[in-house]
């Protein structure tokens, strides 16, 4: 926003200089205030420290501003050197620029000031959800959406980079023209896609260089997706204006963001906090790696899941209700679990009675968002592989699948068994289906299925999903924008809401048993949006950066830090590779969370 920052910074030693500091320096406090160019407080702007590559703990820390334009930095800082202190303000629609730095010697306090000024351009900040706005056609909009974020925002920098290419060409029908080079890159992308899971089959796959239709990630309807890319990518796209987040901004003076950077090369996928002391765990579907990083110190070890030398791609992860991890992977049917008490790896490779290899993608888990069993101790799974529901138990090794009904109607959409929950009694569990609008649910006792129960838009695309104690269940609706509310003892929609940004595409979402809320994270919108089941009424935590490429979020049980990463994969992917520990600031939870003592 425009306007000026001050940064005080108090040090505990005596002072060497007001501009120059030593490597040695003690740790330093960040404070300060953000003003308008007429002097006036600005709140809820965000001041980032872009920490050095050598410092403790977290890459990047955020913080916002309160009513007065306030702001406070948690902890302290030894890599906060007066000549070299990275830390800016970002707000939308609003551009930094100058700094001025002065210093008062007698109380060795540092104060920065920041001169931001507004811009009618939005681009630096504004998330690639914001460029959907111009495809008016909800149901051309979810379609799109559905097809092309996957591993990547649309449209993100580089794909506006390439929109403005081939708008710029010189060519006697430009129409034609663009549609033969968004055509020429969506089959890139199918290509990507058949290379990146062909890798973890063992075969030898050719991959077809004109884009196969193979993988998770494939564009299905070329011609549909290429044709809204032409008509609707038809400029050089390096501008926007008008954006706004869409609901009440819920950030304030206690907020803060931790952001721990994971080195490429890497295709990072979720994250969870566990043990004492604290560490991150974070999901590379690249490899067989977990990568563990310690919250307080942030050194980064590599854990390698035991498979056999079978590439597994750990890709779901689970948090176990004595604190331990579950992981389920990419490309295959293990699963695997580490007791974090005795620091021991234990995997099982699935087949079903019939021979059949499950693929794997959510265990159940209730509303704490820890793993359930049913009464006989079998840990159910969706089976994405083979659009099947099913379990496994953990003595035996045994398994089977149940293949799930078809959406009437609907068999035209190709189903993907996706999201998974169990009810508080333990004999149920709901599903979602990505690819074809469809939720239902699974009987244990009888071995049923109950449903299938159709969204309204065949490309809402259900994704994550989650269930409060009373088995009130919420799904994030992917293509469509939308959060759904469904009682699974009436069998009933309480209702469907619309995000604030309906292009934001809402990868999963969390019950908060404390706050009684639904966190609910973004792939496309950079934002995190927090639903009210009582009022029906969102609020909205900006992320500190574009390309925020969101995928499942946690609750920290004795602090309510939200846990999550940016997620974008494969790894040629641009984008940022993070784990994230966020703090909402409304001290909602009896523990005070901090990376000293977290």
């Amino acid at each position: 926003m425009p306007g000026h920052i001050t940064l005080i910074l108090k040090y505990g030693f005596t002072f060497i200089s007001a501009f120059l500091l030593s490597a040695s320096a003690l740790a330093a406090s960040l404070h300060g205030q953000v003003l308008d160019q007429n002097n006036n407080p600005l709140s809820q702007v965000q001041v980032i420290f872009d920490r050095d590559e050598a410092a403790t703990g977290a890459s990047v820390v955020t913080v916002f501003t309160n009513a007065e334009g306030m702001f406070s930095f948690p902890g302290d800082y030894a890599d906060a050197l007066a000549d070299a202190l990275p830390v800016s303000a970002r707000a939308l629609g609003y551009e930094q620029v100058s700094r001025d730095i002065s210093a008062t010697v007698s109380d060795s306090v540092f104060e920065l000031t920041f001169v931001m000024a507004a811009t009618s351009n939005q681009a630096e900040v504004a998330p690639a959800s914001a460029w959907l706005g111009r495809i008016e056609n909800r149901q051309v909009k979810s379609s799109f959406i559905l097809n092309c974020v996957d591993c990547h925002q649309v449209p993100a920098p580089e794909v506006r980079a390439y929109a403005g290419i081939i708008a710029n060409l010189d060519a006697p029908d430009p129409l034609q023209a663009r549609t033969r080079g968004w055509d020429a890159l969506v089959k890139y992308m199918n290509y990507l896609s058949t290379w990146e899971f062909a890798r973890g089959s063992g075969s030898d796959q050719v991959v077809d260089p004109d884009g196969a239709t193979d993988g998770a990630y494939y564009v299905g309807n070329v011609p549909q997706v290429v044709n809204t890319l032409a008509e609707h990518f038809n400029d050089a796209m390096d501008t926007i204006s008008g954006y706004d987040w869409g609901a009440p901004v819920i950030a304030n003076d206690n907020t803060v963001i931790w952001e721990y950077e994971v080195p490429h090369p890497n295709a990072i996928r979720e994250a969870l906090m566990l043990g004492d002391p604290a560490q991150l765990w974070l999901a590379d579907v690249a490899s067989n790696n977990m990568i563990v990083v310690d919250v307080a110190s942030g050194e980064q070890t590599l854990q390698d899941v035991p498979t056999n030398g079978i590439l597994m791609g750990p890709h779901s992860l689970h948090r176990g209700a004595d604190d331990s991890l579950w992981v389920t992977p990419l490309f295959n049917s293990i699963i695997g679990h580490k007791d974090m008490a005795t620091g021991q790896w234990e995997t099982w490779q699935l087949k079903t009675n019939d021979g059949r290899s499950p693929g794997i993608h959510d265990l159940s888990f209730g509303w704490e968002h820890e793993l359930l069993s049913d009464e006989r101790g079998r840990i159910w799974f969706s089976d994405i592989g083979n659009n099947a529901v099913g379990y496994f138990e953990p003595n035996e090794g045994n398994a089977d699948i149940w293949t799930a009904p078809a959406s009437p109607g609907r068999e035209d959409f190709a189903p993907a068994m996706y999201g998974l929950i169990m009810n508080d009694e333990h004999d149920e569990v709901w599903y979602s289906q990505l690819r074809n609008g469809t939720i239902g649910g699974f009987d244990i006792s009888r071995e049923e299925y109950i449903g299938p129960f159709q969204l309204p838009d065949p490309n809402a695309g259900p994704r994550r999903i989650t269930i409060t104690e009373d088995d009130m269940m919420y799904v994030a609706l992917y293509g469509s924008g939308q959060l759904l509310e469904f009682d699974i003892n009436s069998r009933e929609t309480v209702g469907i809401y619309d995000l604030p940004d309906i292009a934001s595409a809402p990868y999963a979402a969390t019950w908060d048993p404390v706050r009684k809320v639904v966190w609910i994270p973004t792939a496309n919108g950079d934002v995190i949006y927090r639903f009210d089941p009582a009022t029906k009424e969102y609020g909205v935590l900006p992320m500190p950066r574009t390309q925020a490429f969101m995928r499942m979020l946690d609750i920290d049980e004795d602090t309510g830090v939200l846990i999550a990463s940016y997620s974008n994969i494969v790894e040629i992917v641009q984008g940022p590779r993070m784990a994230l520990i966020i703090d909402p600031g409304d001290n909602a939870y009896p523990e005070k969370f901090t990376l000293a003592n977290p």
